[in-house]
């Protein structure tokens, strides 16, 4: 018996009640498949056609962004990592991160964050664990406006309000060389305003460590290219790009839970190795485990041409203080966020 190709996750859709209790209005598996020419390791996603909740709560807008291909479905809750210097004649793409609350926290990888003081096109100030950047730099994510009103490739940049990582930066002794910062956990976590149809929607998380030989995959912007931009009476037009989403494939080799105190692995904090291919601007992007069902970790690094790669573990994560000293898991037994949290046997 042949096995279909591919991988599946368990996707939530997500909507605020009429007391403004953030609730999860359907939940359904989606099969993601190779597009023509892929192989089942590494792959784009093909453009499926799913259909539409029947919820019957589900505003028009709301039924306009759970329907159509299954790129435009992951493309709610997996996002690209931009950031914009004014007068610059390109939006950089400098990752990937995804959506963890319906109330607009996303998460990447701490060091994506870093970028603009790491590769010299900007600064960035830790205070307290949160980060501050130039004020001529903009970050954020960008988030696909519905086909039907807008187009096929109209997208919503939505900045970061506030960033979180956890670390300190540690001063050089030497004089040609920049300050570097020093991470506990190569997580970091950000704060959107509040979505404009209601809201947003993530994906589920675990608070279980991943296994050896537990099979896992990463979704990301694998190398997406940095997008043209002109100005227009002062506004940011942004011009034709490629926005595609790919999946790798791989099994866990190793799990290193007492790495913050032993240091084994290069990679900061507690981490996991796994034998994927992971090409750039797929930092940050979501590691899925127990059979696509929740999220066990974010890309932190991989090793050029191998299959070889490191996640952060989030689990640990999920306990580190945020914006008002909760954590993560705090925020998952309040309810307040709409942080979601899969319970099940291996989950």
């Amino acid at each position: 018996m042949s096995v279909e190709p591919g991988v599946e996750i368990l996707k939530t859709l997500w909507e605020k009640s009429s007391v403004g209790e953030w609730k999860i209005a359907q939940l359904r598996p989606l099969k993601l498949l190779p597009a023509q020419g892929y192989g089942e390791d590494y792959f784009r996603i093909a453009n499926r056609f799913e259909f539409p909740t029947t919820h019957r709560s589900f505003s028009f807008g709301q039924l306009v962004e759970s329907t159509g291909s299954t790129n435009s479905f992951l493309k709610q809750s997996i996002v690209p990592v931009v950031a914009l210097v004014a007068g610059a004649s390109f939006l950089r793409v400098i990752g990937t991160a995804f959506v963890i609350s319906a109330s607009g926290l996303v998460m990447t990888a701490a060091h994506v964050l870093l970028d603009p003081e790491d590769s010299g096109y900007g600064g960035a100030i830790n205070e307290n664990g949160a980060v501050r950047f130039d004020g001529n730099i903009q970050m954020g994510v960008l988030f696909p406006l519905p086909s039907t009103s807008y187009g096929p490739s109209a997208v919503r940049f939505a900045p970061f309000q506030s960033s979180r990582f956890w670390g300190g930066w540690k001063e050089s002794p030497l004089f040609h060389e920049r300050d570097r910062v020093d991470f506990d956990t190569d997580v970091a976590i950000c704060r959107l305003l509040p979505h404009p149809g209601g809201a947003y929607q993530p994906l589920n998380l675990s608070l279980r460590p991943v296994e050896v030989s537990e099979q896992v995959f990463a979704i990301g912007y694998a190398e997406m290219d940095d997008i043209p931009v002109r100005y227009v009476d002062g506004a940011v037009v942004l011009g034709q790009f490629s926005q595609d989403l790919y999946v790798s494939v791989g099994t866990t080799t190793a799990v290193h839970l007492d790495n913050a105190q032993t240091r084994s692995v290069s990679t900061p904090g507690p981490c996991f190795e796994f034998d994927a291919r992971i090409p750039g601007k797929m930092s940050g992007s979501p590691i899925l485990g127990g059979d696509g069902a929740v999220i066990r970790g974010v890309v932190s690094k991989s090793l050029s041409g191998e299959r070889h790669a490191f996640g952060a573990l989030l689990g640990p994560a999920t306990h580190l203080p945020l914006f008002d000293q909760e954590s993560l898991k705090d925020l998952m037994a309040k309810g307040s966020e709409g942080v979601p949290r899969i319970q099940g046997t291996g989950l």
